[in-house]
């Protein structure tokens, strides 16, 4: 009995604790860092949003915590990306049962949601791509993508709130065309052309980004999870590739086998290594300073005119 006392008085803070963690009602919760970064050029500091995913963790390895789940069921909202970007979900008919009463969409859904706003957007230009989205997660890597995403989820915020309608139009009236005036210059300069090769250490999480500007992305790693390794066979076959194309740039992502670019560094000393990030996951250093998706995009952009 004296046991279970002492045992009970020691958890009882923690039951405290977590019940006040756990009492804060968020108005959308949402799966990870870059949907928590488009879905807040949307609703400005309106209201509340909280990130499930931890910013140092990659989307195959997270798992919900008994608080994440308690803040979600809590939410009016949840935003994913894709079932793709959150197997914790296991699929799109189980999203209900996990978050209880509350609304929930995707990227991957609104996508393809009809655009309702009178001016031109990059929908009209999309068929010149592909007739439908389904590219998996790496869908997010297009920001022409994003752009549309950004505008169609206005919409949909617009409807669960219309008395902030008018500000999530304008917000997203004014990202749509910041990223756009981005990204449309290089996609214009590039259309016309010959694919670019690009040399990436890293795995294959690119084809959203080579579709937006017609580049030949050869991946060290083909497979699309981030947590495979290349063999050192592939690793061998690739360094070879980079010395018999007289390849002087490559590029790497943003948490790159530090072996394998230190290998390839010593085969070949004078090659340059540019970051190309595939947003999976967001560096300390980058969270701290405040960097979004609009920001690594344009990063990206920088590293590959610098090498051509």
């Amino acid at each position: 009995m004296k046991k279970l006392f002492v045992t009970l008085f020691i958890l009882s803070p923690l039951l405290i604790l977590y019940a006040c963690g756990s009492s804060y009602h968020y108005d959308i919760v949402v799966s990870d860092y870059f949907t928590y970064d488009i879905v807040k050029q949307v609703t400005g500091d309106e209201l509340t949003i909280k990130t499930l995913q931890p910013i140092h963790m990659d989307y195959h390895t997270y798992e919900p915590s008994s608080s994440d789940l308690v803040d979600l069921k809590k939410s009016d909202i949840f935003i994913y990306t894709s079932i793709n970007a959150s197997p914790w979900l296991v699929s799109e008919n189980n999203v209900s049962s996990v978050i209880g009463d509350g609304a929930f969409t995707s990227f991957e859904v609104l996508l393809n949601l009809e655009v309702t706003h009178d001016e031109e957007t990059w929908h009209d230009h999309e068929e010149d791509m592909h007739d439908d989205h389904d590219h998996g997660f790496d869908f997010i890597s297009n920001p022409f993508y994003v752009a549309t995403i950004v505008q169609n989820l206005s919409d949909y915020l617009g409807e669960l709130y219309p008395e902030l309608k008018q500000v999530f139009d304008e917000n997203a009236h004014d990202y749509y065309d910041k990223l756009t005036n981005l990204i449309t210059p290089y996609h214009d300069s590039r259309e016309t052309l010959v694919p670019l090769d690009v040399y990436f250490i890293g795995h294959n999480a690119l084809n959203g980004f080579s579709e937006a500007f017609n580049l030949n992305i050869i991946a060290l790693d083909e497979n699309v999870s981030p947590n495979t390794e290349a063999t050192s066979a592939q690793v061998l076959a690739f360094v070879s590739a980079l010395k018999n194309n007289g390849i002087t740039t490559m590029y790497m992502e943003e948490t790159p086998d530090q072996t394998t670019v230190n290998y390839i560094k010593a085969q070949i000393p004078n090659i340059e290594i540019l970051e190309l990030h595939t947003f999976h996951k967001i560096s300390k250093e980058d969270y701290k300073n405040n960097i979004g998706y609009y920001e690594l995009i344009e990063r990206n952009i920088n590293h590959l005119e610098m090498a051509n």
